[in-house]
C-alpha cells in the first residue's frame, strides 16, 4: 500500500472539510464484545476504541462514539443517520451502503490454545485426531469442524463460560480452547492464568473494518484513516494497545 504523507492526509482533510461540515464524526459500535469494545463503569472501552480514537486524534478529528445492537447501527449507517461503525465484516449487502477502509481494525481470528509445555501443533482439523477440544456452549465454528467432530475424528467438551473452559485447559482436563484469539487473551489476562498460549496457526482469520456511511459521503476518509492504522501496525502502538488489553 502507497504510504500517505502528512501533506497528502493533510489536503485529503481539507477536501473532506470543505465539501461537507465535519464538525465531529458520529461513530457507533456494539459495545458488546471485550476486549474489542465493551462498556466497564458506563465508559467505552477496547482495543478498537482506543485505535480508533488514536486516528482520529491524529487527524484532528473530533468523534462521538454511541453503542447500540448491531442491527441498529446498519440501518443507521445505511439512511445516513450516523457517519460510520467499527467493526464491520465485509459482505456485498453491506458494500452497497457502506465504505469500508483498506486496513482493517483489527482481524477477528479463531485460534486453538494449549496448555504450554503440551507441545500441541495445528496446521488442520487432522490434528485434531484423538483429541479433546473446549468450546462455550453455542459457539459456532464451521462447516468443516462440525463434520470432522461428527465423524469422530476428535470430541468437544461445553461450558457455559470461557474462563471454566482455559481453568480445564490448565488443569490439563481437555487438550485445547478454541476462541476468538482476542477475546482468549483478555480472558488470560483477567483471570491470571499463566500456563496456557494460542498456537500459532488459526484455524480461520476474518479482517474487520471501519465503514462510512455512503449517505454521507465520506469516502476521502478512508485513506486518511487507513494510513494511521496503517503507521500503528508499523510503529508499535497497536501491540502497546494489544498488550493493555489482552496477555501476550
Amino acid at each position: 500500500m502507497k504510504k500517505v504523507s502528512g501533506l497528502t492526509s493533510l489536503i485529503l482533510l481539507l477536501m473532506v472539510s470543505n465539501s461537507h461540515a465535519l464538525d465531529k464524526l458520529s461513530c457507533a459500535v456494539t459495545g458488546a464484545f471485550p476486549p474489542l469494545h465493551y462498556m466497564e463503569n458506563n465508559i467505552l472501552l477496547g482495543m478498537d476504541v482506543d485505535l480508533f480514537h488514536l486516528a482520529a486524534n491524529n487527524l484532528n478529528i473530533k468523534v462521538d462514539i454511541v453503542t447500540m445492537p448491531l442491527e441498529r447501527i446498519l440501518h443507521k449507517i445505511k439512511v445516513g443517520s450516523l457517519d460510520c461503525m467499527f467493526a464491520a465484516f465485509k459482505t456485498p449487502e453491506r458494500a452497497l451502503f457502506m465504505d469500508y477502509t483498506s486496513v482493517p481494525i483489527h482481524v477477528s481470528s479463531l485460534v486453538f490454545f494449549e496448555k504450554i509445555g503440551s507441545q500441541m501443533k495445528f496446521n488442520s482439523l487432522e490434528d485434531l485426531n484423538g483429541l479433546t477440544v473446549g468450546l462455550m456452549r453455542g459457539f459456532k465454528t464451521s462447516k468443516g469442524f462440525d463434520t470432522a467432530l461428527n465423524k469422530g475424528m476428535f470430541k468437544v467438551e461445553f461450558v457455559n463460560n470461557f474462563e471454566q473452559n482455559f481453568r480445564k485447559l490448565s488443569y490439563g482436563r481437555i487438550d485445547l480452547v478454541l476462541v476468538n484469539r482476542y477475546v482468549g487473551g483478555r480472558v488470560l489476562k483477567v483471570n491470571q492464568i499463566k500456563n496456557v498460549q494460542p498456537l500459532p496457526v488459526p484455524y480461520i482469520e476474518q479482517p474487520a473494518y471501519l465503514t462510512f456511511s455512503k449517505k454521507k459521503q465520506l469516502k476521502k476518509l478512508v485513506p486518511l484513516f487507513d494510513a494511521e492504522f496503517s503507521n500503528a501496525m508499523k510503529n508499535g502502538q497497536f501491540q502497546k494497545i494489544t498488550h493493555k488489553y489482552i496477555a501476550n
